[in-house]
């Protein structure tokens, strides 16, 4: 039986603080305002996400951008929505990733990459993570994001997964912990932030604080 396992993408497995630092640099440079557009960027980025119809998150990142033109006074980010897409293309892997993707490759896992991004962005992302991956899904193919368990559906039906056969890898927990547990996915949670602990709700879940441990950790579930 072929072992395959998802892995969420931004935050797991690519570091996308290069975007938020360019945000805040074009803020500070503006009016000194960086961190309160950072928070702007992400309060509207939710919300366009969950609280509105799908779209793709290309055409979402400009209305993002023009809330947070709105919101302070400006006329900055839109006119930088092209250099701030870009800055997706060069998303790197953190430092753990890599060496733990080529060691599940080594030892027979399938791996399929989640991304709440469009078809051209997984296209960057699996670049930048070496073409490791065997397969994707984004949130263009699904129409909707994660947490959504429409997405999550889809990639049970589309990959084949099974309980025997499958584990889901994210760092983002309401993104992917939770939805992954009312799925019934075997799960593991990166937690880069080291918090001490998840819900109980989401139990049983494995915990790892990088992905130097996925390995051994796989060792226990599959």
């Amino acid at each position: 039986m072929n072992k395959i396992l998802t892995f969420d993408c931004y935050g797991t497995l690519l570091d996308t603080s290069n975007l938020y630092a360019y945000i805040q640099k074009i803020g500070d440079k503006k009016g000194g305002f960086g961190k309160k557009a950072v928070e702007i960027f992400h309060n509207y980025e939710d919300r366009l996400m969950y609280g509105e119809d799908f779209r793709s998150y290309d055409e979402l990142l400009y209305e993002v951008l023009s809330y947070c033109d709105m919101e302070m006074n400006t006329n900055v980010y839109v006119a930088s929505y092209d250099e701030i897409l870009d800055i997706h293309r060069f998303f790197h892997p953190f430092s753990d990733v890599m060496d733990a993707l080529k060691e599940c490759k080594k030892q027979g896992y399938r791996l399929i990459l989640m991304s709440n991004c469009t078809k051209e962005m997984l296209e960057w992302h699996q670049k930048s993570l070496d073409y490791l991956f065997d397969d994707a899904i984004c949130a263009e193919d699904c129409h909707c994001y994660k947490p959504s368990l429409n997405f999550f559906s889809l990639t049970e039906d589309k990959f084949h997964l099974s309980d025997a056969n499958h584990c889901h890898i994210a760092k983002g927990y309401w993104w992917d912990i939770v939805p992954a547990a009312k799925m019934g996915w075997k799960r593991i949670w990166v937690n880069r932030d080291h918090l001490s602990c998840g819900r109980t709700q989401e139990m049983s879940y494995y915990m790892i604080a990088s992905m130097n441990e996925l390995v051994d950790c796989l060792s226990q579930i599959l």
